[in-house]
C-alpha cells in the first residue's frame, strides 16, 4: 500500500511540478547572450512597456547644471522608466535646405550627453529623440519640403543625414536604449528611397533599435511605407477624443476605443510593436479638443488633463502590440508646471499623481 501510494502520489505531483516550472520560465521570458565589453550579457527578450516622458529643452544651455539635473530627479519620482530626450536643430524656415545642429539655440553636445549619462545614472532608459524646427514664426517641421525641387532634396537629406548621424554616434557611444531617426516630417515620408537610405545609414553608426515618430494615424496612416526598415512604429498621439469641454472618464475612455483600432491594425499590418512616441494634454479648459494645440488660449483646468492622464493610462495597458508611451512634456527647469500652469507639464499638478499611480502598475 505505501509503495501504491507512493507511485499515486508521484503520478500527480510530477506532472503539477513540470507545469509550474514550465510557467516560471515562460513568465521571466526567454534570455539571449549580447557582447557588451567582451563579456557576454544575459538581455531578456520578453516585452517591455515603456514607460516614459518626454523631457525637453530648447535652449544651448537648458541641460547644463544642477536645475535640469534636480528636475530629471522628480521626473524619476514618477515612477517613469524611460525618458525621451530632446535635442532640436534648426533651418531658416521649411524652404530652407540647410540645418544647423552646432549653435544657439541647440543644446550643446557636452550638455546633452552630461544628461544621458544622468539619466542612466538614475536608472532610466534613453530614447535620443533629435528634431528639427524651423526658425520662422508659424512654420512646422511636417511642412518641410513641398516647394522642393529635386536638387533641393538631395541637399536637405544630405544635411539632415549628417545632423541624425552625429547624433546616432552620440548614442552609440553612450550605449542609448532607443533612437529616433526622424520626428513628424509629414511632407517628406514620400521619399522612401531616400528615407530608407538614411536609415541604413544609422545602421551602420547605432547598433541600437531604431524607431521614427509619426503623427498621421488618424489623417493618412499609410503616409509611411518603410516601416520594415525600423525596429518600432512610432506614432505622436494627439486626437480628439471627445466633443465635451469638461469630459468624464468614461467618455474617453470611449474615444480612445477607436484610436488604438487604428493604432493596432497599423501595427499588425506591419509586424512591429507600436510605441506612442509624444502623448499628451494641457491643463487648459478645453484642452480635450485638439491636444496638439499649444496656444490654445483659456482658463486653467487641472481636471481635464488629470482625466485624460487616467483614461490614456486605463486603455494602454494590457495591449501586447504596444511597446510604450512617451508623456509631453517634462521641463529641465523645475520651476516649470504647477497648479496656475495651463501647460503639458503635470509636474505639481494632479496629473502627476496620476502620472505616478498609474506607472506604478504593470502596463
Amino acid at each position: 500500500m505505501i509503495q501504491k501510494s507512493g507511485w499515486r502520489l508521484v503520478f500527480y505531483v510530477l506532472p503539477a511540478l513540470v507545469f509550474f516550472l514550465a510557467s516560471c520560465l515562460m513568465i521571466a521570458g526567454p534570455e539571449r547572450g549580447r557582447e557588451r565589453g567582451g563579456e557576454t550579457e544575459r538581455v531578456s527578450t520578453r516585452r517591455v512597456f515603456q514607460k516614459g516622458i518626454a523631457f525637453t529643452g530648447y535652449s544651448r544651455d537648458t541641460y547644463v547644471g544642477e536645475m535640469p539635473r534636480a528636475s530629471l530627479r522628480a521626473l524619476a519620482a514618477t515612477n517613469a522608466e524611460w525618458i525621451s530626450l530632446l535635442v532640436t536643430a534648426y533651418q531658416e524656415t521649411v524652404d530652407s535646405t540647410a540645418i544647423d545642429f552646432s549653435s544657439e539655440p541647440t543644446p550643446s553636445d557636452v550638455s546633452v550627453i552630461d544628461m544621458i549619462r544622468y539619466a542612466h545614472s538614475l536608472g532610466l532608459n534613453v530614447m535620443l529623440k533629435p528634431h528639427i524646427d524651423p526658425l520662422k514664426e508659424n512654420q512646422w517641421r511636417g511642412e518641410i519640403g513641398p516647394g522642393f525641387t529635386e536638387a533641393d532634396w538631395v541637399a536637405w537629406f544630405d544635411s539632415y543625414r549628417a545632423f541624425i548621424l552625429h547624433y546616432a554616434a552620440m548614442a552609440r557611444d553612450l550605449d542609448v536604449e532607443l533612437f529616433c531617426v526622424g520626428c513628424e516630417f509629414d511632407a517628406t515620408v514620400q521619399r522612401a528611397a531616400e528615407w530608407r537610405r538614411t536609415i541604413a545609414a544609422v545602421r551602420e553608426v547605432f547598433p541600437g533599435p531604431l524607431i521614427y515618430a509619426d503623427d498621421q494615424a488618424e489623417t493618412n496612416p499609410d503616409a509611411v511605407t518603410w516601416w520594415d526598415a525600423l525596429d518600432y512604429i512610432g506614432m505622436d498621439a494627439y486626437p480628439t477624443l471627445t466633443s465635451e469641454r469638461h469630459p468624464s472618464i468614461s467618455s474617453l475612455c470611449y474615444g480612445w476605443e477607436g484610436y488604438l483600432e487604428k493604432l493596432r491594425a497599423l501595427s499588425e499590418r506591419w509586424g512591429k510593436s507600436l510605441v506612442i512616441t509624444e502623448i499628451g494634454i494641457r491643463s487648459v479648459e478645453g484642452g480635450a479638443q485638439n491636444p496638439w494645440d499649444w496656444q490654445r488660449q483659456g482658463p486653467v483646468d487641472l481636471t481635464v488633463q488629470r482625466k485624460c492622464y487616467e483614461a490614456a493610462l486605463r486603455m494602454v495597458a494590457g495591449r501586447t502590440w504596444l511597446a510604450g508611451m512617451y508623456w509631453w512634456q517634462w521641463s529641465p527647469d523645475p520651476s516649470d508646471g504647477g497648479p496656475n500652469d495651463t501647460g503639458y507639464s503635470p509636474r505639481g499638478k494632479p496629473a502627476e499623481n496620476s502620472l505616478r499611480l498609474g506607472y506604478r502598475k504593470p502596463l
